[in-house]
């Protein structure tokens, strides 16, 4: 008899935890997104209806698939192939929609009064808590929140200031120079070269960084073997990007996840080797020369500051990834849009010799490469490094005349609204670098312009992005011309930032 009951008990248990977890996931994975769905489309978004567990996911890979299946024409109409999905949304339902990624609805935000309001209020539109990915790719200031954010920013923010960036610019035009050395010795007597300008390009403004802001040094093996697992880690987070649409996507026993994992963890070791080298010089008495990495080490030896050795190397890592490889795409795109618009390469060339001559490029010059500096902001304007932005929000939160609700997501699709007539103008597709005339701090173009987001949390390496773009194209346009190879295939793709998917092929031509 009492082993009756006590059977009985433990089914009723077993029963009673099964039925928790079951209306747990029920809840989950079908009544919550329900729920939310429901809210918004009273608030007027439009979208699919809510599909279990894996919401647009299907689609939106079938659609990407489709997209880089061949490369599209010469044309600087992007959208619709760098952000596919979106794009068809957008021609669906209009401008306010949102995208089911898994369980989690996506509003989709491009009224520029909104997107200024989202970016301005940092605390309470924050980035998606447990981004695996962002926290592997970049990490650091990049995906830090609140006080962490903010403590680490007023450490870091002292190496971008401009009279620090106007100091760096004979080590810009230097690094070029070597560069188009390489160049001239594949010239050699011909009168042209095919040249992929995207590995070179790349391991320019890495060469920058590392010596400029991080100051590891040319001779540092780590940064070598640092910069050479780049492209494997960028090769492998592409393939299991895939995976992201998951729940628990990040803890899957996959080959190609586990070989992620594995080349992060090799890219912090090295990281951790270059930050202890120096702390030790530090603590020998190396002179702090002010670059990002010394301070940062000086913060983590004042023991006010909460500034943790494993603070140091994140941010380290995330300037070995994301400070050098948003500064390249933005750089190959210019140089793109230069060897297809030749009567703008002119005039860029014709300001760049008034101003300089043929002497090398230097820092009086800075503030009169006018048509330079629109050149660059329109090629950001139409092929934006940063495709997108995400944000999210923990609690009901007003937005406009709008209480959105707790659980949902933002994103602010900078492509879309890049090419939005009704933003830009009818002339949106056109390349008109005269439309940033003004500049863009000081004219109606500030509202729109986020090739470097906005707000408290807009880039913090903004000035010298600009910087190190002019002062390369300031050297090159006074050695080479330049025309898109007729090898070149035009295919922009979204790849965390915007690559040329087949690679960035340009014949190149010596002037002097």
């Amino acid at each position: 008899m009492d082993a009756t009951i006590a059977s009985s008990a433990v089914i009723a248990v077993i029963a009673l935890f099964i039925l928790h977890y079951t209306i747990k996931l029920a809840n989950k994975f079908w009544v919550r997104p329900k729920k939310v769905e429901k809210r918004l489309r009273e608030l007027g978004f439009m979208g699919n209806p809510y599909r279990f567990f894996y919401g647009d996911a299907k689609e939106m890979e079938e659609m990407r698939l489709k997209v880089i299946s061949e490369p599209m024409e010469h044309s600087d109409d992007i959208s619709s192939r760098v952000l596919p999905y979106h794009h068809h949304l957008a021609q669906k339902y209009g401008k306010q929609f949102f995208i089911w990624i898994g369980t989690k609805p996506r509003l989709t935000i491009m009224d520029p009064v909104l997107v200024k309001d989202i970016l301005s209020r940092p605390n309470e539109f924050q980035k998606p808590r447990k981004d695996h990915m962002a926290q592997a790719l970049i990490g650091g200031l990049f995906t830090s929140e609140g006080n962490i954010w903010a403590e680490h920013k007023k450490i870091i923010n002292p190496t971008f200031h401009m009279d620090k960036i106007k100091n760096m610019i004979p080590a810009i035009v230097k690094s070029s120079l070597e560069l188009m050395e390489k160049w001239n010795m594949s010239l050699a007597s011909k009168e042209s070269v095919e040249v992929d300008i995207w590995p070179d390009i790349e391991a320019l403004t890495y060469d920058i960084v590392c010596k400029n802001i991080l100051a590891v040094g040319e001779t540092s093996e780590e940064t070598k073997k640092i910069y050479q697992l780049r492209a494997k880690f960028n090769q492998q987070a592409s393939k299991v990007a895939r995976l992201m649409f998951f729940p628990g996507w990040w803890n899957l026993p996959t080959k190609d996840l586990n070989t992620l994992k594995a080349v992060h963890k090799e890219v912090k070791a090295l990281v951790t080797k270059v930050v202890t080298k120096r702390l030790e010089q530090m603590k020998k008495g190396a002179k702090n020369e002010g670059d990002m990495l010394s301070l940062m080490l000086e913060a983590h030896q004042d023991e006010t500051n909460k500034f943790s050795l494993d603070d140091v190397i994140d941010e380290c890592r995330s300037f070995h990834f994301a400070g050098t490889e948003s500064t390249a795409r933005s750089l190959i795109w210019v140089l793109y849009v230069l060897s297809k618009y030749p009567e703008w390469q002119a005039r860029a060339r014709e300001e760049v010799l008034q101003v300089f001559g043929d002497q090398n490029p230097n820092v009086e010059g800075l503030n009169q490469l006018k048509i330079v500096t629109m050149i660059l902001y329109e090629v950001m304007r139409l092929y934006p490094p940063t495709s997108m932005i995400h944000r999210a929000i923990s609690k009901d939160t007003k937005l406009g005349d709008m209480v959105l609700p707790a659980w949902v997501q933002m994103t602010i699709p900078i492509t879309l609204m890049n090419h939005d007539p009704d933003i830009w103008g009818e002339d949106v597709k056109q390349f008109k670098p005269e439309r940033f005339g003004e500049g863009v701090f000081n004219s109606k173009m500030q509202a729109v312009f986020m090739a470097f987001a906005g707000g408290p949390r807009k880039c913090i390496g903004q000035s010298l992005a600009m910087v190190l773009d002019t002062f390369v194209i300031a050297t090159l346009l006074q050695r080479f011309s330049f025309e898109v190879s007729p090898s070149y295939l035009h295919a922009p793709k979204h790849a965390f930032l915007l690559t040329p998917q087949f690679g960035m092929k340009l014949v190149l031509r010596k002037l002097v």
